[in-house]
């Protein structure tokens, strides 16, 4: 079953369009509803809004399947077959991200951030859409983390902790090597590089 959150997520991102139209002037086909690209799309062809539903319900369904290829490998949860399909619908499929089914759940959350490009151009819709997908993949969408933020200068428990999950000395004293593994995470994860550990970096360092 595709979970509210999926359809919320692409409809979101896709927008729905009533007129046919050619996101890009040499592509071959015409586009509209919710991204439904294909041959069966003319010019000026138009719909209503219980027509692009539809087709938005009947293409989820074609890379609905495309998912659950993989699903003898991974056995996903909702929350990973949330952000597939969200993601298929968009790219074609997943066989690149999963790299035929050969990556860890980790790579492939990881690897969907780099699919952010058109034209080899870094585009912003496409960087949230993925960040999107991704969180909805981690079941991170309504997750919080109970941590107290730290920074240069904390010392006690919790940066023990910290430096546990970073894989370095557990003095307890946030310094300079802390701060500098803190940054190297970061960047790896794809969150603001300031090497203070809140929320979103505890998050990602207790996955």
């Amino acid at each position: 079953m595709i979970s509210q959150q999926c359809i919320d997520t692409i409809k979101k991102f896709e927008g729905c369009r009533l007129t046919a139209y050619k996101a890009v002037p040499t592509e071959k086909y015409y586009t509209i509803a919710y991204g439904h690209y294909g041959a069966d799309v003319y010019p000026n062809m138009t719909i209503t809004q219980a027509q692009a539903e539809e087709m938005l319900r009947k293409d989820l369904v074609k890379y609905e399947q495309k998912v659950n290829k993989y699903d003898p490998i991974y056995h996903w949860n909702d929350g990973e077959r949330s952000g597939l399909i969200s993601f298929c619908y968009n790219v074609g499929n997943i066989n690149g991200l999963t790299k035929n089914g050969t990556r860890t759940r980790q790579q492939i959350a990881d690897a969907m951030l780099t699919y952010n490009k058109s034209g080899g151009k870094v585009l912003n819709g496409l960087t949230k859409r993925r960040q999107a997908e991704r969180e909805l993949f981690l079941g991170n969408t309504n997750k919080t983390v109970n941590k107290p933020t730290l920074r240069r200068g904390a010392s006690g428990k919790a940066v023990g902790e910290l430096q546990r999950l970073l894989g370095i000395k557990d003095d307890k004293i946030f310094g300079y090597a802390t701060e500098t593994a803190v940054k190297v995470f970061q960047k790896q994860r794809g969150l603001v590089v300031d090497g203070c550990v809140g929320q979103k970096t505890w998050t990602e360092l207790l996955k």
